[in-house]
């Protein structure tokens, strides 16, 4: 699931990295722009989501991606998600500080890094070296 964080209503490159993702085989819910933390926690606890990704175009707004990440903690569902974040104030180092799982400076690159933490994701509830119990799309 996607969207851009409270305070923010852009929302062009979450478009973008949404329609990748689906032409790459992930199931996308969007959630649309100025999307406050709680509702990104109860719809990933409702749909069961593994990944959240959030969008911020405004340096205003960056710090309320790590509202999102507090909403998970405190929902309890921080632990089953893998959280993305991006947009174009943001850096690696950001995401490292806020506590996101990864960084993707474009749309692009957000399909790979969606693709290597549901990779992760799978390892770490089949184990090492057995198979996923989902599929993950052949090609990025």
């Amino acid at each position: 699931m996607l969207g851009t964080t409270e305070g923010d209503i852009h929302e062009i490159g979450k478009i973008l990295v949404g329609t990748l993702l689906s032409a790459h085989g992930f199931r996308v819910h969007a959630l649309g722009v100025d999307v406050a933390g709680e509702e990104f926690a109860a719809k990933a606890r409702e749909l069961k989501a593994d990944i959240v990704r959030v969008s911020a175009l405004l340096t205003t707004t960056m710090r309320n991606q790590r509202s999102v990440i507090e909403a998970l903690i405190k929902a309890g569902v921080r632990s089953q998600v893998r959280v993305m974040v991006g947009g174009a104030p943001l850096t690696r180092k950001w995401a490292e500080e806020m506590g996101a799982d990864g960084y993707a400076k474009d749309a692009m690159s957000a399909v790979t890094l969606a693709r290597s933490l549901m990779e992760e994701k799978a390892e770490q509830h089949s184990g090492p070296g057995m198979r996923p119990k989902f599929e993950l799309p052949d090609k990025c």
